[in-house]
C-alpha cells in the first residue's frame, strides 16, 4: 500500500473542513453544523479509505479519520482537522517503519497537508485575534 489513497482522502476532506471553518469563523460560532452535503462528501472520503485492506499497523489511521468524521458532523471543525493531522502523522510514521510505501512526492504532499492543518489548529500564542484570522485565511487559501 502506498500513500495515494490517503492523499486522495485528505484532499477530499480538506474542502469541507475549509468551507465549514470559513462559515464557522464568519458566524463566530464554535459549533457550526456543516451542511448535509458537506457531511456526505466527508463521510464518503472517510469510508472509501476505511474500506480498503489496510495493514494492521495503520488501522489507527482509519480510526482517526472516523473520529474526524464524528467531530465534523457535530460541528467541531478544529477537532476534525486535528484528527486528520494525527492520521497523516501516523501514516508518515508507518512509512518510516516501511509498513507502507511513501514516495518523495507523496511525502511532500502529506507534509503540505500537515503544515496547513497545523497552522489552522495552532495559529501561535503571540498573535492577537486579528492576526490569527489573517493567518487562518492565508492557510485556507493554500488549500
Amino acid at each position: 500500500m502506498d500513500a495515494g489513497s490517503l492523499i486522495t482522502a485528505v484532499e477530499q476532506l480538506l474542502g469541507p473542513v475549509r468551507d465549514s471553518y470559513s462559515q464557522q469563523a464568519a458566524t463566530r460560532s464554535h459549533n457550526f453544523k456543516p451542511p448535509s452535503t458537506a457531511v456526505r462528501q466527508y463521510e464518503s472520503a472517510v469510508y472509501a479509505f476505511r474500506d480498503q485492506r489496510l495493514p494492521g499497523e495503520i488501522k489507527g489511521v482509519s480510526t482517526l479519520l472516523v473520529e474526524s468524521l464524528d467531530a465534523f458532523e457535530a460541528g467541531r471543525i478544529l477537532e476534525a482537522a486535528r484528527c486528520v493531522m494525527q492520521a497523516i502523522e501516523q501514516f508518515e510514521a508507518a512509512g518510516k517503519d516501511a509498513v507502507v510505501a511513501i514516495t518523495e512526492e507523496q511525502s511532500a504532499k502529506l507534509g503540505q497537508f500537515r503544515s496547513v492543518l497545523f497552522k489552522l489548529i495552532n495559529p501561535g500564542p503571540e498573535l492577537n485575534s486579528q492576526e490569527i484570522t489573517k493567518k487562518r485565511t492565508a492557510a485556507q487559501s493554500q488549500w
